[in-house]
């Protein structure tokens, strides 16, 4: 195959799965070095691509915006206009699968579980128990006339926050902690209330921490900021709680990760950051389970779940609310357990 391709990936879902596809760029550029990739992804997840020497041009999806439709006709015009050759669609919805169709591109790679999986070129089989890096590269291989060693696939996505964002994430820093200091980040939240670690959890842990030396600084998106906040304010040493939720960007959190000892995080893009890192995480399972693929891989990770319900997992993403009402999957975990995992990862 001609290594000069236009090649369009198209992820428009949440955060964690952008990241988590990143490695399809980096890989492709392994395989095909003279490749151009472009990216389309909605504008909430744009900056973890920013930097990227794998990515030609990051194209902006508003697909909430206004009128919904139009705005989709739109974007496919402007995506036929470009006329990619290869078009490679890990999500799996019916907008990314218009986009895919009517752009014209010969080989249009998905998913078997997509919606619209008919009118892809060549469809790979959703491995359901994989890990989300592996069946994403899966599409790869199909892609027709090229040679593929396992040393070109990528497993880490990579990040790159530019010095402006170090700058950003030092500023807030370098008032919190000295050299001395061991910091390890927390990210309790995330965008589904049973991967949400509980109020008290999350409070008992920072007191817990705090209580064995280290500091703990908060990170999470602006929809964070207050349940962050709150926590923090809880804390019994509050000059060893620092909250950088909302005031950070993906890519400046990584950094702020960066400089930490390791990452206690739920099931959630801040998971993805960290694996970028190559930190030591901590994870917590709720009501979903690491056999779904979104644990870290490439990291080295101690994972905590409850083993003890039968009711787990109670779905693939996350629910608004515990379908049991009793939200055992997070109240019933062992604050000890989790301290001690931190330690632990670190000795």
């Amino acid at each position: 195959m001609n290594g000069k391709q236009k090649i369009l990936i198209i992820q428009t879902a949440f955060l964690g799965d952008t990241i988590l596809s990143l490695p399809l760029a980096q890989s492709l550029k392994n395989i095909l070095p003279e490749c151009e990739i472009d990216y389309l992804c909605i504008p909430a997840t744009a900056n973890v691509m920013e930097n990227n020497p794998n990515i030609h041009d990051i194209i902006r999806y508003d697909k909430k915006a206004g009128r919904k439709i139009r705005n989709l006709i739109k974007m496919i015009s402007f995506i036929k206009e470009r006329k990619y050759d290869i078009i490679i669609c890990p999500h799996r919805s019916l907008r990314s699968a218009l986009i895919t169709y009517f752009s014209d591109a010969k080989i249009r790679i998905g998913f078997n579980k997509n919606v619209l999986s008919f009118l892809l070129t060549t469809k790979a089989k959703y491995l359901k128990n994989e890990h989300e890096i592996k069946r994403n590269l899966e599409l790869i291989k199909l892609i027709p006339g090229i040679v593929i060693n396992d040393n070109m696939l990528s497993l880490k996505p990579d990040l790159f926050p530019s010095q402006d964002d170090k700058n950003t994430a030092n500023e807030l820093l370098n008032k919190f902690i000295t050299e001395k200091d061991k910091l390890i980040c927390f990210a309790p939240c995330s965008k589904w209330y049973t991967k949400n670690l509980p109020e008290k959890i999350a409070v008992d842990i920072i007191n817990s921490l705090n209580e064995k030396g280290y500091k703990v600084s908060l990170i999470g998106g602006m929809e964070d900021e207050k349940f962050c906040r709150l926590i923090e304010g809880q804390a019994n040493d509050k000059n060893k709680v620092l909250c950088l939720a909302g005031k950070l960007t993906p890519l400046q959190s990584s950094y702020a990760i960066q400089r930490s000892c390791a990452l206690i995080t739920v099931d959630s893009a801040a998971a993805h950051i960290g694996a970028s890192t190559g930190k030591p995480i901590v994870m917590i399972f709720g009501s979903t389970i690491p056999a779904f693929g979104f644990y870290p891989l490439t990291s080295k990770n101690i994972i905590i779940e409850n083993n003890n319900l039968d009711c787990r997992p109670c779905t693939d993403h996350g629910r608004g609310s515990c379908p049991k009402k009793h939200f055992k999957c997070m109240l019933d975990l062992d604050i000890t357990d989790i301290v001690n995992a931190v330690e632990n990862i670190l000795n």
